[in-house]
């Protein structure tokens, strides 16, 4: 009689295992497809598609699995929502989607507080606010100073940190701080950090190279001293090279390079 109980503990044991597995499976399967649209919506700043994509993490986090990092994903695909807007200047959507993606990524953070990438997406969405309230520049500024400070605390190797720091130093005026110069130590930095990378899972975040690229060609552009437009060339070409369907580099830094060639003819 014992033999049997042993052997029924065991059988239930097995079962449990194996549903276990197969929960797990779900998850990872479930994440990835959202994560591939997720990229693919991003790529071409369509709304209507990183909307839908938005719904797919909420579901998944129906499974009770790693929430931060679904969350993650979530606050990631609103700030990506945000950036739609930005060219038409609809400050009211810009508004909506980065205060849902800062109130989703602080969730994130109580389950996970070392995550360095939580903390680089935290320091992006605080960097949307300046277009829709500029009065709350000490706020915006401390919000900044303490995501990185926790962002390089967490992975000082992470090249999203430098790229987001790149960004806000090409967009600063140099009597600010800013400047071509000053974003090129950071560029350059997230330039050599993603050649090497490799996430310690496929489920983690994998974007930025081509924005570093981009970027490193933007500032090219933007000096624009002897050799700078073929350097600029080189840094678009390796982008296309990374990410294909970059629109990113299609729609914006191309035309840049096009326009200043343009001119310079």
């Amino acid at each position: 009689m014992k033999k049997s109980y042993q052997l029924i503990f065991i059988v239930i044991i097995g079962l449990f295992l194996n549903i276990s597995d197969s929960y797990a499976d779900d998850f990872t399967e479930a994440m990835l497809n959202a994560k591939t649209k997720l990229k693919a919506a991003a790529d071409s700043f369509n709304k209507e598609e990183l909307i839908k994509v938005r719904g797919e993490f909420e579901r998944i986090k129906q499974l009770k699995k790693d929430i931060w990092l679904v969350d993650y994903y979530i606050a990631y695909t609103d700030y990506n929502i945000a950036l739609t807007e930005m060219e038409s200047e609809d400050k009211d959507e810009i508004k909506k989607y980065t205060k849902s993606g800062l109130d989703v990524i602080n969730k994130s953070i109580e389950l996970k507080d070392d995550f360095s990438d939580s903390y680089v997406l935290k320091v992006s969405l605080n960097f949307n606010r300046w277009q829709y309230e500029p009065g709350q520049m000490n706020d915006i500024i401390s919000e900044v100073k303490e995501a990185n400070i926790l962002a390089e605390k967490y992975d000082a190797d992470n090249p999203r940190y430098y790229l987001v720091n790149g960004i806000s130093k090409y967009w600063t005026p140099e009597q600010f701080g800013g400047g071509v110069e000053e974003a090129l130590q950071e560029l350059n930095r997230s330039n050599e950090l993603f050649e090497t990378r490799v996430e310690p899972s496929e489920l983690y975040p994998d974007w930025g190279y081509d924005w570093t690229l981009g970027y490193l060609a933007l500032c090219m552009i933007k000096r624009n001293d002897e050799g700078d437009m073929d350097k600029a060339k080189d840094y678009i070409d390796k982008a296309l090279e990374i990410n294909p369907e970059s629109g990113f580099i299609k729609g914006f830094v191309m035309k840049e390079y096009e326009k200043e060639s343009e001119q310079k003819d």
